[in-house]
Order: structure tokens, then C-alpha cells, then sequence
């Protein structure tokens, strides 16, 4: 593999390729001067929301609205934010002129908002190039008069690329089809950008798990179900279940050191099913999401399975309280991950079928984690 370009830590990319030919653009000339898209230590918006008239006059437009942010670290409020990130993106931009964008699309005839991350490279007099990691596609950047920009759409991923598990015909993609083919977007505030972003990729209210704990911090979250929510709730499995952190000074590990507690934490799971009456306790390790931390489940020994791929998401809940999400399986209420066939251990989560799809935990004492 090529020597990876050097990225912000908030966005995730691969070594990308170079792309091939492309339409020509309007470029300035030697005596025309237009300000950069973008500067190293400013965040840029831009984006436009296309009215009734004018979707109406283009009724093959697909898009509604579309906006581009530029921005040097992630919402405070997201629970991978680090204290690091705007200065390493400007370093980096200073460096190599590259930068990192997020574009966020809106469709007539699709209910919901999107979004996808790309990394743009150096600018030139005739723009610049944004890509999609594991060719999920591109679009090209270029000033046009004032403050506007051009957006030539290539065509790419919003939603299922790059292995991404989405639901049969839930993928997204930006085709240039026959009206979506450029964009012209204006300069906005920021805070445009950032309600479009929250729009697409929402961050529950109050503070981050990573602000609620500390760093040395013992925890213990909890829940016992009545007989009452059991018969109104047949399909539930889980009669109980703790969620703790009960050893912090080991989760660090001296081979690949963490910098940030929040992105090594573990927690050990504990649920007690209503057939057997048996509690199973399983560890997780933590790395934290924009909207949550994901935890994947922890194997001993070296035999190959799926439970290795399997996860639940903990997120923060009003108050104290906190969720914890099994959307695919990712507590061990049935064995069939170890059951899974071989050659398909890896990538398959089968949707949980039973009603053990969410869990609101309160906090309790440490000693109900220890049991």
C-alpha cells in the first residue's frame, strides 16, 4: 500500500487515487484574481435550498438542497471529539493545501437528509478535486463570481458506501442523472452547515459520555423488569442487565497506546435471560462515534467468529441515564454467532429479532456490577 496523506484525525480516509479526466471549467484569468475556497485556519459553508418555482422549472432535479462544510474539528458535542483536532487540520492544510469536507444533500423524492465525508486535495487556478474513501466517488470544487462556488458532480456515495451495513435498497447515491450535474452554492454562515449536519446526523442533547465520566471513573448502569413490563413485552428475552466500567487503570494498552481514555474504554455486560434464567457476562471494548460509543464485543483465544464482529452502541440518555442499543445482535442472547458457518463469521449482524433492541439503564452502585 502507498505511503497514506496525512488526514485530520476527524475524518477516516484510505490512500485515494488520482481521479482521471475531467469536464473543463472556467478558470480565471492571469490578470483575474478570486479568493481561495478555502484558508487554513477558517471553516467555510457553502450550500443552496432550491424553492418550489425553481424545482418545478427543473423537474428532473433531484436535489433539494445540497451544502459543502469545510470545518477544522467535529461538534464539541460529539462524543469522538479531541482537543487536538483544529490544530492538526490547519497544520495539514499548511503542509499539503488539503482539506477535508463534508458534503450535505437533500432529495424532492426521498424522505430523510444524507451526508458523506471527502477529502479535497491542493487547490489550483481551476479548483480543486473531493473524494469519497474506497471510490465511493467525487465532485470538483471551482469559484465562480463573488462568493459562489461550482459544484461539478462526478457522482458519489451518500449513504452504504465503503461496506457501510444498510438496509436492501437503503443505499444513497448523488448521480449526475440529468439535471444534477452542477451546482451553483453560495457562501453561508457556518451555522448553516451545522444545522444541515445535524440534520443528517443527529447528536443527542446534553453533555458527552466523555464529559459525564472521568478518566479514572468506576461505573455501573442498570435495569430489572417487572413481571408486569415482561407480559406486556413477550418478546423480550433480557430479565436484567448491569453495564459497567469496572477496572479503568488496565484498559490502556501498552502496544497501541491511546492518547484519549474515551477511545479505550470497556465495559463489562451482564444480562440475565427470562428462559434459563441465566446471567452471561461479556466485555466490549469502546471507541467512540459522533452520536455514541461503539463497542465490540471482546473473544479470548484465536478461533475464528462472528461473535468477534458483533456490537451494541451505548448512548447518552436524559439526566444520568444512559441507552444502550442492540440494533444487530450484539448481545449474547442466542449462540448463533458461534453457530455462523465458516467463511461467513465476519460481516453478517442479523437484525435482533426479539424485543431486546434497547435497554434505559440508570445508574446504580458499583457493587450491582460486581455480582
Amino acid at each position: 500500500m502507498e505511503k497514506p496523506v496525512r488526514f485530520p484525525l476527524f475524518v477516516r480516509v484510505f490512500t485515494v487515487a488520482a481521479l482521471g479526466s475531467l469536464a473543463a471549467w472556467p478558470t480565471p484569468s492571469r490578470t483575474e484574481t478570486r479568493p481561495p475556497l478555502f484558508t487554513a485556519e477558517q471553516e467555510a459553508c457553502f450550500g443552496r435550498t432550491y424553492d418550489a418555482a425553481h424545482l418545478k422549472a427543473h423537474p428532473k432535479q433531484k436535489v433539494a438542497s445540497i451544502h459543502v462544510l469545510r470545518a477544522l474539528e467535529r461538534r464539541r458535542t460529539a462524543e469522538n471529539w479531541t482537543p487536538d483536532e483544529r490544530a492538526e487540520s490547519i497544520r495539514n492544510f499548511r503542509e499539503d493545501g488539503q482539506s477535508n469536507v463534508t458534503a450535505l444533500v437533500t432529495f424532492r423524492d426521498r424522505k430523510g437528509a444524507f451526508h458523506n465525508h471527502l477529502v479535497c486535495d491542493k487547490e489550483t487556478r481551476a479548483g480543486m478535486n473531493c473524494m469519497v474513501e474506497c471510490d465511493g466517488g467525487s465532485f470538483r470544487l471551482a469559484r465562480t463570481g463573488g462568493n459562489a462556488v461550482l459544484l461539478h458532480n462526478n457522482g458519489f456515495v451518500l449513504l452504504g458506501g465503503c461496506g457501510e451495513e444498510v438496509e436492501d435498497g437503503a443505499r444513497v447515491h448523488l448521480s449526475p442523472g440529468a439535471d444534477d450535474k452542477v451546482f451553483r452554492l453560495d457562501s453561508q454562515p457556518v451555522a448553516a452547515c451545522r444545522a444541515e449536519e445535524q440534520r443528517a446526523a443527529p447528536i443527542p442533547s446534553g453533555a458527552p459520555l466523555r464529559e459525564r465520566f472521568k478518566e479514572d471513573e468506576q461505573f455501573c448502569f442498570g435495569r430489572d423488569y417487572d413481571a408486569a413490563h415482561l407480559k406486556s413485552n413477550p418478546k423480550q428475552m433480557v430479565t436484567q442487565i448491569r453495564v459497567g466500567r469496572l477496572a479503568p487503570d488496565k484498559e490502556q494498552d501498552p502496544d497501541a497506546p491511546e492518547k484519549y481514555w474515551w477511545f479505550r474504554a470497556k465495559l463489562d455486560v451482564s444480562i440475565t435471560l427470562r428462559s434459563s434464567g441465566k446471567t452471561t457476562t461479556t466485555r466490549y471494548a469502546c471507541h467512540p462515534q459522533e452520536a455514541n460509543w461503539e463497542c465490540r464485543r471482546l473473544v479470548e483465544g484465536d478461533a475464528v467468529t462472528a461473535c468477534r464482529d458483533r456490537t451494541i452502541h451505548v448512548v447518552r440518555g436524559p439526566g444520568d441515564e444512559i441507552l444502550v442499543q442492540n440494533r444487530n445482535s450484539g448481545l449474547p442472547i442466542t449462540n448463533e454467532c458461534d453457530q455462523a458457518e465458516t467463511g461467513s463469521q465476519f460481516g453478517h449482524r442479523p437484525l435482533t429479532r426479539s424485543d431486546d433492541r434497547s435497554f434505559r439503564l440508570t445508574r446504580m452502585p458499583i457493587r450491582q456490577c460486581q455480582l
